[in-house]
């Protein structure tokens, strides 16, 4: 897996990174989606300074984590039980 330095903008602000070659296009678009909710939440709400954006656009992006997360572990549960219960029936039929 080959490296390579980029430099994304957050904020107007440059961060120099080292990714993996095969990751740098996620980067890019993380990057553009974190601009574009800064932007989005500086035209709808109060702010006093750039870190109470950025810190929404975390929370925001927090959330929908750990909620996707969330929603994996119960449906990989599930499945995990519906195969139990084929298993059974399979073990039955042999």
């Amino acid at each position: 897996m080959e490296e390579q330095s980029i430099t994304v903008t957050i904020a107007d602000r440059p961060y120099k990174l080292t990714v993996k070659r095969e990751d740098e296009e996620i980067f890019r678009e993380a990057t553009k989606f974190i601009n574009e909710r800064l932007k989005s939440y500086a035209a709808n709400f109060a702010f006093k300074d750039r870190q109470d954006l950025l810190t929404m656009v975390a929370l925001q992006y927090t959330t929908n984590s750990l909620r996707n997360e969330r929603v994996l572990a119960f449906r990989d549960k599930e499945l995990e039980g519906k195969l139990v219960n084929l298993n059974r029936m399979l073990d039955a039929i042999v």
